[in-house]
């Protein structure tokens, strides 16, 4: 939702939702490595699950120095892109900080646990949700 709401404060939906969405991808090489991606039942219950059964679904992607490497790579390139992406990436970080499943921002380096008070996959994380979509809506 973050993603939508940049992409209408800044007029670019495609680079602020990649932004914001890309970052999950880690996930994806996660569930091929175990081998679930294909099997719904068991990928339902591992994404329902604020408990990471693999160890790296929030990994090289969910890493803060990854995060200013991609950020200052594309304002680089482009500062309009980069601001965009990197206002993104950030949103996402910051809101997978505010749930109550584990981040580590410097991974592989467990020393720093980011677990946020709101419950993951639980009402409240839906009422957030949907105050991302009001404020979408307003704008």
């Amino acid at each position: 939702m973050a993603g939508l709401v940049l992409g209408k404060i800044t007029g670019n939906y495609s680079l602020s939702l990649a932004g914001a969405v890309l970052v999950d991808a880690d996930h994806i090489f996660s569930y091929t490595k175990a081998k679930i991606l294909f099997r719904p039942k068991e990928l339902w219950r591992t994404l329902t699950d604020k408990n990471d059964p693999y160890g790296d679904q929030r990994y090289f992607l969910h890493n803060f120095f990854v995060f200013i490497l991609i950020t200052g790579t594309s304002a680089f390139i482009n500062l309009q892109t980069g601001l965009i992406v990197g206002l993104a990436y950030l949103s996402h970080l910051i809101l997978d900080a505010l749930d109550d499943a584990d981040y580590f921002p410097f991974f592989p380096n467990k020393k720093i646990n980011l677990r946020g008070p709101i419950g993951y996959f639980s009402k409240s994380e839906f009422v957030f949700a949907l105050f991302f979509l009001l404020i979408y809506v307003l704008i």
